[in-house]
């Protein structure tokens, strides 16, 4: 009698599964393949893509770099340079900031290795929460940072603030955003000027 149920009720619950997710899978589909309509900027390597807002008053040129808190600088160096054939430079302390820095260029892109100097500051609390290290911001190079600021501001991303002497009330040279604000990643924007510019 059980065999006789089981033959008569998985045909119709095949059934109904196969109706259930065939219009979930159609709109997958069309999410992937069509444009999204208003701001649509056509397509990217088979997406389709939303062009930005045209009244952003300020343009992010490229990633900066990617910051990785580490708990020995000397053996993160070591093994940038050893296994993936990376450039490294010596170390670079920053009291302002205090840390500690290796700065790790690859083609298209650089890694700041980051190490606390001392037991307090930003990098010495992740790595009190994150002792094995891991990413700790990444930089974007923007081409006005005061106008990024306004608009930002505007749009309810909060900063945080630094000790770093070179951001000052009229002119600011960088500036960290709130990682709540933007999906938990803790996200640096940097001036570019003439002879800094985007690494990527």
């Amino acid at each position: 009698m059980a065999g006789v149920l089981r033959r008569a009720i998985y045909p119709a619950a095949r059934h109904a599964i196969t109706e259930i997710s065939r219009p979930i899978a159609f709109r997958a589909s069309q999410a992937m393949t069509a444009h999204v309509g208003a701001g649509s900027g056509g397509r990217v390597g088979g997406w389709a893509v939303r062009s930005p807002p045209q009244d952003i008053p300020f343009a992010v040129k490229g990633l900066q770099h990617i910051a990785i808190a580490v708990p020995d600088l000397s053996v993160a160096a070591e093994h940038y340079r050893s296994v993936f054939g990376a450039q490294v430079s010596q170390p670079v302390d920053h009291v302002d900031l205090k840390v500690t820095k290796v700065f790790v260029q690859l083609p298209n892109v650089c890694i700041e290795l980051l190490h606390p100097m001392g037991q307090d500051g930003p990098v010495a609390e992740f790595l009190k929460n994150n002792p094995n290290g891991g990413i700790h911001h990444v930089s974007f190079a923007v081409d006005n940072i005061n106008s990024a600021a306004c608009y930002i501001g505007e749009a309810g991303v909060g900063s945080i603030p630094t000790g770093n002497p070179n951001i000052g009330a009229s002119y600011k040279s960088e500036m960290f955003l709130q990682p709540k604000d933007n999906m938990g990643v803790l996200i640096q924007l940097q001036q570019i000027t003439n002879r800094s510019r985007a690494r990527v």
